[in-house]
């Protein structure tokens, strides 16, 4: 039914609110609030003076509106950038691991190791925390040389007595689907007197000569040669010694630019991710036979240029980054300038190779400590990164070089001391020469027990004799089978400090903070540096003992002298790592550094989470 008249100006009630309409008013809770009516409204809907103002009102608010958005964008894209944070290359945090191709595992019983023993062996290195892998050698070498990297007879070919290309191929491709990286030996200042080259007349101008009338014809860095008589050329050097069996390339000739331009090339396409370029000081030299050592740089920079190039323009390589790193093993000045010109990646830092128990004569941890002074030294710029390898195939292995607690103290400074690292095969079960071996340090590989398949170098059927070294007396475990099952062994604490270098930021980028050798312990925080002595992230400190007895170590005076950084505790200290040695303390055990000090057995390491 319609609503009457009088219902209609009836009050409406709602809630706590009236209309009263009548006088157009509305009451809420006893107050009244009056506004313009419909009808009221309408009158200034087309009013001359409010019509445009309404306008203007409008607009002004989407100007504003659109004002405000503009400057939102300005004060993003103008505002100071936050620092970038600092990646470093591939390079620089990962774990190399030298070998010897033929030493390493025999993969087809033929007694003699191959790419393909390397490929099936890639997981056992790979759950150690091993990214790189640097086989030595792998080019085609002189027949009677196995372990020569540098007597190369012809750079286009793989070792064909380590297997085919297609076999190298099927290294590279398991290597990168682990998610790894594959380094070679790339020898471009010398090659064998028995390559092809060296004997061809039509290709002398490939090497460096002196002649009869030249001054340099007498020096004693210029042999005969029974094929170009009376000239003599240019023996390359290995350490301080010269060497008869290798010759030096001339790299003034375009032809042999040219030539090793497709060389690198080829192996880039192959998937090999670095190059290791020894003698870099030969690449260049004077009439007298000795280093030009500009010039040898400026070939350096324009090899990497190619490089660079190739890997910008080529599907294959797919713009990844390639590395080209030396040693310091002839002019260690020259490494450090091409490394700091940008000729070089990175030098590997040998100097730890050559120490021994003798050389150490006032103990080892004064030759430790003075050799990372000498290192930090020698590369005094910013851009440094060391690269430290204290074990190769050119100097006894550190188990034989030392005791075997202070070769695994060792390995354990390695790998807690910045930048990346090389380690040769064996370091990490502490593997020592093969007794009474002109070759000891290259040695077979121990996987197993020792037995009729030598160790478990060779895979099948057993074979009664090997070519190369092995240990005639078994020591308890000396072999990678042993140690792996085994919690406490050298190899499981290689492998806890190896995954945890690469994950945590203070032990890829942190500095390094050395206290003053005490007695015979050495003490090292590593950190990423914030504001006024403050750590970003976590802090680790290093205490290692190379003495011969239980020494103790009050970290309060490690505080008080800066080495913890301000904002970390020594009270809430928790163990990441300790040495196999060690059994008081363990991994994750929380610790009060603070109050109570730290008791290391002889030769042994223990690295503290602050």
């Amino acid at each position: 039914m319609a609503a009457s008249e009088e219902e209609k100006g009836a009050l409406v009630e709602t809630g706590q609110a009236k209309f009263e309409k009548e006088t157009d008013t509305v009451v809420v809770g006893g107050s009244k609030i009056v506004g313009l009516t419909k009808e009221q409204l309408e009158q200034y809907k087309n009013d001359p003076f409010w019509k445009p103002f309404r306008y203007i009102l409008f607009g002004l608010f989407w100007l504003a509106w659109l004002a405000m958005f503009i400057g939102a964008i300005l004060i993003v894209l103008l505002s100071p950038k936050c620092a970038a944070k600092q990646e470093p290359d591939w390079w620089q945090t990962k774990v190399s691991y030298q070998l010897l191709t033929p030493t390493f595992y025999d993969s087809n019983g033929d007694g003699v190791g191959d790419f393909l023993g390397i490929k099936e062996k890639l997981d056992n290195l790979r759950k150690l925390g091993v990214t790189t892998i640097y086989p030595t050698p792998v080019i085609t070498t002189d027949k009677d040389e196995l372990y020569s990297e540098y007597d190369v007879i012809d750079h286009m070919k793989v070792d064909p007595r380590f297997g085919s290309e297609e076999d190298f191929q099927a290294l590279s491709n398991a290597v990168h689907d682990r998610d790894m990286y594959l380094v070679i030996d790339l020898p471009i200042s010398c090659v064998s007197v028995k390559h092809p080259w060296f004997k061809n007349s039509l290709k002398s101008d490939f090497f460096v000569w002196a002649s009869p009338n030249e001054p340099s014809f007498k020096s004693p860095r210029f042999l005969d040669s029974p094929w170009h008589k009376p000239k003599k050329y240019l023996t390359c050097n290995v350490g301080n010694a010269r060497n008869s069996k290798n010759a030096v390339l001339n790299w003034k000739n375009p032809k042999v630019q040219a030539y090793f331009k497709e060389v690198i090339e080829k192996y880039l396409k192959m998937g090999v991710d670095g190059f290791h370029i020894d003698h870099v000081s030969l690449l260049a030299t004077k009439p007298d036979g000795s280093s030009d050592h500009d010039a040898a740089i400026e070939i350096l920079k324009k090899l990497g240029g190619d490089v660079v190039s190739f890997a910008e323009q080529s599907d294959a390589v797919s713009n990844k980054k390639i590395v080209l790193f030396s040693s310091l093993r002839d002019v260690e000045e020259l490494h450090v300038k091409a490394q700091e010109s940008g000729a070089l990646h990175h030098v590997i830092d040998t100097s730890f190779s050559a120490l021994n128990s003798s050389s150490c004569s006032d103990g080892v941890a004064q030759c430790v400590h003075k050799a990372l002074d000498d290192s930090y030294a020698r590369h005094s710029s910013d851009n440094f990164t060391p690269f430290w390898q204290f074990s190769n195939p050119h100097s006894a292995r550190l188990a034989s070089r030392f005791d075997q607690e202070t070769a695994n103290l060792l390995t354990f400074a390695q790998l807690t001391l910045p930048g990346a690292i090389s380690v040769y095969y064996g370091q990490e079960i502490g593997l020592e020469n093969v007794a009474g071996a002109s070759n000891g340090q290259r040695g077979v590989m121990q996987w197993k027990p020792k037995g009729e398949d030598h160790h478990g170098f060779v895979n099948g059927e057993a074979i009664k004799d090997i070519f190369y070294p092995e240990q005639k007396t078994d020591k308890e475990a000396d072999n990678f089978e042993a140690q792996y099952s085994n919690p406490n062994s050298a190899l499981k604490v290689f492998q806890k400090l190896a995954k945890l270098r690469q994950r945590d930021e203070a032990l890829i980028l942190g500095v390094t903070v050395r206290h003053a050798l005490i007695g015979d312990v050495i003490s090292y925080s590593r950190y990423v540096r914030g504001e006024n002595g403050t750590a970003t992230g976590s802090a680790y400190l290093a205490v290692l003992n190379f003495g011969n007895t239980e020494a103790e170590v009050d970290c309060t005076k490690l505080e008080a002298e800066g080495i913890i950084p301000t904002n970390k505790k020594l009270d809430a200290a928790e163990v990441s790592a300790v040495s196999a040695g060690v059994t008081g303390y363990t991994p994750r055990q929380k610790l009060d550094a603070s109050a109570e000090k730290l008791k290391l057995p002889a030769k042994q390491a223990i690295l503290l989470k602050l």
